[in-house]
């Protein structure tokens, strides 16, 4: 049979429905992704009134209804309970972990924490169970994916984060965890869902395929649960059916009071849960119906949790490059971020030398590599210029002492501007295919120019498999060219696809992709994160 799966383009709902497609491929089913946008409609639709529903999943359902693609994978978690008339979950696979996972500096557990320590997570639930075992610690409330979640511990901001572990498992992240947290999950966390129409007959039978009965039967019941205290998106109210045992807690937000319930998992063990905890006191401990607006801002999945002011929330894009700091001011601005590297470097022979040289200008981590490969050395008295902070680190870290870093923006023109007025030598050594807005700015400013190639870029020998196929399947709204280079192992590679529009990082790059004949959406008019986030931004892609 053939199936259209619809599925949102973040990596984990990809990566999720990509190992559905599998496993029903195996049973011998044809089965293509669709990649369903959410278009800022739906907003005003009658799925998005009920309160826990997010927009994506929204969308997903839309489409199923009208027909768009034949089934969808939610992760099951973050679903309502009410069900949607001419909709029905037709499998539930076997469950992934269902625990919360602590991610911290330097491999801590919670217990190693100090005290005063930071811990960012977006779900009240956490937090209230989190607080009752360890009060002295803060509180952050996050947004962002997952790497840009897992990004603030690595780079110091919070010691910890908390995230689920089969969204981690799932991305290939389960290196990150450094403690298995001893609370109790969301309800359905771990599991996914499988929806079709409920008049799609031969669908439904092929997903029934994948259902896992113990599964079904736990999920079921902690979902119960949460709709017996008819419990919203934010309260904090934590189920888990494992080991034959029901086990259900309703926390205070500061964690000083719980009501708690456990009974032998079986049919009607979520009901018989609320009761002991009503019993318990759990409409006293917490406002059930705590929920948020159903709007993309608050979505509240782990790959999706965004603040008002994330301007791209919602993209998908491709930067075809090495991760780092762009790529986080992309994530940081709600954008889900693929960097995936399609050039290689490649050593020439210098075409030029640095003996003489007054200054040395250095215009990429990769330049400061390819001095030594080149047999190179900074003359003695001779300053040293960086294109911008992550260059200059790259210099340092080999022991050259950097003079010029210009301000704000890395780029060419920046570097030309900051660079005094002048005479004597400037070596520009580099890429084969470097622009000449360096050196034309310095022999401006009147120094004598000599800029000659280190290393060349060159295209890979081909796209990897699964990006190759996202990109011809549309999964991409959008692709940042940051040199020549790229664009041209982008045009080889994977072709230019109309689904994505063209974001140049700078003038060069643009002029790159005129060259080619490609059509640029939009320029940066500074050449960093900012000035990329605002160019995505004016296209006005972003749902809202």
């Amino acid at each position: 049979m053939r199936l259209r799966l619809g599925t949102r383009g973040s990596a984990l709902a990809v990566t999720q429905s990509e190992h559905v497609a599998e496993a029903l491929r195996a049973r011998g089913h044809d089965v293509a992704l669709v990649r369903i946008k959410t278009e800022g409609d739906v907003t005003t639709g009658s799925l998005t009134a009920l309160p826990t529903l997010g927009v994506f999943a929204a969308e997903l359902r839309t489409a199923l209804l009208d027909g768009r693609c034949d089934l969808a994978v939610h992760s099951l978690k973050d679903l309502p309970t009410e069900p949607v008339a001419g909709l029905v979950i037709a499998a539930v696979p076997a469950r992934e972990d269902a625990r919360d996972a602590l991610c911290a500096r330097d491999g801590l557990t919670l217990a190693g924490l100090p005290s005063g320590a930071t811990v960012g997570t977006g779900s009240p639930r956490r937090v209230a169970q989190l607080r009752a075992l360890r009060p002295d610690l803060v509180f952050v409330d996050i947004r962002g994916n997952v790497g840009t979640r897992l990004a603030r511990v690595t780079e110091g901001d919070l010691d910890a984060v908390v995230l689920a572990a089969a969204g981690l498992r799932r991305l290939g992240l389960a290196d990150r965890i450094t403690d298995l947290l001893d609370i109790l999950p969301a309800p359905g966390q771990g599991a996914l869902a499988l929806e079709c129409r409920e008049d799609a007959v031969e669908v439904a039978a092929a997903l029934a395929e994948l259902e896992d009965a113990d599964t079904r039967l736990a999920v079921d019941e902690e979902r119960a649960v949460l709709a017996g205290l008819g419990g919203g998106c934010a309260a904090p109210i934590a189920a888990w059916g494992a080991d034959g045992v029901l086990r259900a807690t309703v926390s205070s937000l500061d964690g000083e009071s719980a009501a708690r319930a456990e009974v032998a998992l079986g049919n009607g063990a979520g009901r018989d849960a609320v009761r002991l905890l009503l019993t318990d006191g759990a409409a006293d401990v917490t406002e059930l119906t705590a929920s948020r607006p159903s709007r993309l801002a608050d979505l509240h999945d782990d790959t999706s949790l965004w603040g008002g002011d994330a301007v791209l929330a919602g993209l998908r894009i491709l930067l075809p490059r090495a991760d780092g700091d762009l790529a986080e001011g992309l994530r940081a601005a709600g954008a889900e971020v693929v960097a995936e590297p399609l050039t290689r470097r490649v050593p020439v022979a210098a075409s030029g030398t640095l003996d003489g040289a007054d200054w040395v200008v250095l215009t990429s981590p990769f330049a400061v590599e390819a001095l030594a490969g080149a047999g190179l050395a900074v003359p003695e008295g001779a300053r040293v210029a960086a294109v911008g902070e992550a260059t200059a680190r790259a210099a340092r870290d080999v022991g050259l002492a950097v003079s010029l870093v210009p301000d704000g923006e890395s780029s060419a023109r920046a570097l030309a501007e900051a660079f005094p007025e002048g005479s004597g030598r400037v070596a520009i050594p580099g890429s084969a295919l470097s622009s000449t807005v360096l050196a034309d700015g310095l022999a401006a400013k009147g120094y004598a120019v000599s800029q000659f190639a280190t290393y060349a870029v060159d295209p890979l020998d081909g796209a990897p498999a699964q990006l190759l196929a996202e990109w011809l399947d549309g999964h991409f709204d959008v692709v940042v060219i940051t040199a020549g280079s790229i664009a041209a192992a982008v045009g080889s590679l994977l072709g230019w696809a109309p689904s994505a529009s063209v974001v140049a990082f700078g003038p060069p790059s643009a002029a790159a992709l005129g060259r080619l004949g490609v059509d640029v959406a939009a320029t940066a008019a500074t050449q960093d994160a900012p000035g990329v986030v605002a160019a995505i931004a004016s296209l006005g892609k972003a749902p809202q």
